[in-house]
């Protein structure tokens, strides 16, 4: 049996960490001895815990600038555990993976991001990415959740050598299309029988285009009287704030901000369209959350969004509001049952969790040889 430790710096919403859990819950336990390691814990992380067959350690860093306790209690549990691999998501467990593992221990990093401006990301954060990029070598291997993950780092000057594209995996079974959910969603929000809903599921980034999606909204509902919008995601309330003056009197009228939400599955049968502003993504979860419950999509080509979406769908030039308010217009003269039966047959047969799950199983495998 291989030990292995997953790694990551908190448990919160985010794409990221949603496959994280994932690729917890179906591991072969018969394979695999799995330790899980955070440094916050987070909001989910009462779901890893009641995951069986599993070992679960929250180091409960002190901030930020905790390294010298963090840096010994990681390096204290890896050499307690002494794994055959650490696989590791994202840069600052990164980063600690590399420091803190056993001579012998092989390490995996995963990157999930494309196309980042890091000036907008202060600058600890490209400190991170800046040692993540001397440091790359010394990595047994390297998983990418799209290519356009690797083409970015590449470019970055990473060593990318040893790198490998595992595509995320979405739930087929918890992201579905729930005829009695969009029923409830519908009468919740006062939507008549001919409203159209577009939906927008995204931490709110300067990444996600999120004043683009405003600019696009706003031409969209002066010209269509059946529309409604709605945003799901929380962040930065700068941008939120920028959007709400683009909107004007559209704001919480005919745009309606949702916030962070747990359970999203429950709100995507009640959209009719799902749109990505994206202009920095690698693998767009929601993209295929969206598809797999039957909702087309119009997408920024931006990561592998194009290559997710296929022929399901309308893509885009990222960064041009009128672009985004073209496509959405195009889909609306478009079938969107027949697309959405094309989306999540799509999303079935090339990005199941089992597909996922399997392949990161075999990368592990061949690292630890």
């Amino acid at each position: 049996m291989i030990k292995i430790i997953l790694a990551i710096r908190s448990l919160d919403i985010g794409g990221a960490e949603r496959q994280f859990i994932e690729l917890i819950k179906y591991i072969d336990k018969t394979k695999f001895d799995v330790t899980v390691c955070t440094m916050y814990g987070g909001v989910q992380e009462d779901i890893v815990k009641n995951i069986p067959n599993i070992n679960y350690y929250n180091l409960q860093k002190k901030g930020r600038y905790d390294f010298v306790d963090f840096y010994k209690k990681y390096k204290q549990l890896s050499n307690k555990i002494n794994p055959d691999v650490i696989y590791s998501f994202l840069g600052e467990m990164n980063l600690f993976s590399l420091w803190c593992k056993p001579k012998k221990t092989k390490l995996i990093w995963g990157f999930r991001a494309s196309n980042m401006d890091l000036k907008k990301y202060g600058i600890v954060s490209q400190i991170l990415f800046w040692m993540q990029k001397k440091l790359s070598k010394r990595v047994d291997k390297i998983i990418a959740n799209s290519n356009a993950s690797i083409n970015f780092h590449k470019k970055q000057g990473f060593f990318m050598d040893r790198a490998i594209v595992v595509h995320n995996g979405i739930d087929t079974n918890r992201f579905k299309k729930d005829e009695q959910k969009r029923k409830e969603f519908r009468k919740k929000y006062n939507l008549c029988k001919n409203d159209i809903v577009i939906g927008m599921v995204a931490r709110i980034d300067y990444m996600k285009g999120y004043t683009i999606f405003a600019k696009s909204a706003k031409k969209l509902l002066q010209k269509y009287s059946n529309l409604k919008i709605f945003s799901i995601g929380s962040g930065d309330k700068k941008i939120k704030k920028e959007c709400q003056k683009i909107l004007g009197d559209f704001n919480n009228t005919k745009f309606i901000w949702l916030g962070s939400q747990k359970h999203v599955e429950d709100f995507y049968s009640g959209f009719d369209i799902f749109c990505s502003s994206s202009f920095g993504e690698g693998f767009g979860n929601s993209i295929a959350e969206a598809m797999n419950c039957e909702v087309p999509c119009v997408v920024t080509d931006v990561g592998d969004s194009k290559m997710i979406v296929g022929e399901c769908g309308v893509i885009v030039k990222p960064n041009s509001f009128e672009e985004l308010s073209n496509g959405i217009e195009e889909l609306l003269k478009k079938d969107l049952i027949q697309l959405g039966k094309c989306s999540r047959k799509r999303v079935i047969e090339n990005f199941s969790i089992e597909k996922m799950v399997k392949k990161t199983e075999k990368e592990i495998i061949k690292c630890v040889g």
